[in-house]
């Protein structure tokens, strides 16, 4: 039950967004149920279909607050539950039997004290998915250890044929690819196929999704002064959860928001070593590990 305090506060929300904005709902949040679909997110979308497809295991990297996850949850929901079984570790500090074991539960599988036992059940478990094909995804992959990493690329070997018993869609940081490519794990790197970039947004699409947002909850009119909207979109750095942390920043204020405003909102929710630089270049959508 929601305390009548939240409850309170919510509805003066709520009054405040309608009678301010016009808004039905807080912009940047649930309401907009849509994701923000620009180039590089339906390409990656459409190319990740492909290689599930065809069971192949890579990466997806990106610097922080991109929308990877989110891409990679817009793409999961929509595969058929009948064809494919999605398993998901987000918790990146765990050892490599802390992730046998959570592979065993969302396996269905009761957790056994012996890890040779675990792993048995697992395979067991892959196998009698059927025609059902799994695609592991390990989220935060840059923060995993080197011992879990290495249990994930053992469970791989399950197979005496080419084909492993499993997709890996690793996420993480642009630091990923980099260590992935260090000595250590040169026997996992070897096993995926590819590497795909998400990209920072352009200025320009930065602004479509602003404007996209608000408008999926009733806001027609821009409430920000076009150089307070430059000056949100580089305080973000062009990243979808620095736009989306911003919201809380006009919840109770009419008129047009200004630069001056904005900056003193910003100057006292950024890190001191923030600078406004617009960004002016994207990096490449798709890239490939050398064998």
């Amino acid at each position: 039950m929601v305390p009548p305090i939240m409850n309170a506060e919510k509805s003066s929300l709520s009054i405040a967004l309608k009678t301010f904005w016009g808004a039905t709902e807080m912009p940047f949040g649930d309401a907009c149920a849509e994701p923000y679909r620009h180039p590089s997110f339906e390409e990656l979308t459409r190319r990740l279909q492909q290689l599930c497809e065809i069971g192949a295991s890579g990466l997806l990297h990106g610097p922080n607050g991109i929308g990877k996850s989110y891409l990679c949850g817009c793409f999961t929901d929509k595969l058929p539950e009948k064809r494919y079984k999605i398993l998901s570790l987000a918790h990146s500090s765990l050892t490599g039997s802390d992730l046998i074991r959570s592979l065993c539960r969302q396996l269905g599988v009761q957790p056994q004290m012996r890890r040779s036992d675990n792993v048995t059940n697992i395979h067991a478990a892959l196998g009698q998915l059927g025609s059902r094909w799994p695609l592991l995804v390990l989220e935060e992959a840059q923060n995993f250890s080197a011992s879990a990493l290495e249990e994930v690329r053992l469970l791989t070997c399950a197979r005496s044929d080419t084909r492993p018993p499993f997709s890996l869609l690793l996420i993480g940081e642009d630091s990923l690819l980099p260590r992935l490519q260090m000595g250590i794990n040169r026997a996992l790197i070897s096993r995926l196929g590819f590497a795909l970039a998400l990209a920072r947004l352009e200025p320009a699409q930065s602004r479509d999704y602003v404007t996209a947002r608000l408008r999926a909850v009733g806001v027609h009119t821009n409430p920000f002064e076009d150089q307070a909207l430059e000056l949100l979109i580089q305080a973000a750095g062009s990243r979808h959860r620095y736009l989306n942390h911003q919201r809380d920043t006009r919840s109770s204020r009419s008129g047009p928001f200004t630069v001056a405003q904005l900056y003193r909102l910003l100057s006292k929710t950024t890190p001191r070593s923030w600078t406004p630089t617009l960004l002016l270049h994207s990096e490449p959508h798709t890239s490939f590990i050398a064998s």
